[in-house]
């Protein structure tokens, strides 16, 4: 998984989310834009360190954001399948707003691409994408824990 600020993309995606069955084309997204992109920028969480002062504060946000990645998948998953616009709206600029801050640069343009179906009104394609929104959360999760935080104790 590529988590470094580099810009390379995770090689086992090869340009995509990984199959997914009963997906028209078998992918859960074929975006060439969001598969160029780190799983996790490093540098926006370096970034965040120097503007606070403190890698303390910084992990405690990878921490938190961690701790709500269920939540805010969840939501978005449930209002996308109600066909609740005004929710689905709601959950996907969470997802973008809290991807962005904390460097899940993949995450974030898959909720931009969210975003543009749910203005259109196209919860049918949003619901395609949920598969590959969910893959690329748990990567995120994992590159955070893995590849920032320091080891538990």
């Amino acid at each position: 998984m590529s988590i470094s600020g580099s810009g390379a993309p995770d090689s086992s995606a090869n340009g995509a989310c990984v199959p997914v069955s009963g997906v028209p084309n078998g992918r859960a997204h074929n975006e060439s834009e969001s598969a160029t992109l780190p799983v996790l920028d490093l540098d926006v969480l370096h970034e965040l360190e120097e503007d606070m002062g403190s890698t303390g504060i910084a992990h405690n946000f990878a921490r938190d954001y961690i701790s709500i990645w269920n939540k805010r998948r969840s939501y978005l998953e449930r209002s996308v399948e109600d066909n609740d616009s005004e929710a689905a709206m709601d959950a996907v600029l969470s997802v973008k707003n809290s991807a962005t801050m904390v460097g899940a640069a993949r995450l974030a343009q898959l909720a931009v691409d969210l975003e543009r179906l749910v203005k259109r009104g196209d919860l049918s394609a949003a619901r395609d994408l949920l598969p590959c929104v969910a893959l690329t959360g748990e990567e995120t999760v994992s590159g955070l824990k893995l590849g920032y935080l320091p080891p538990e104790s």
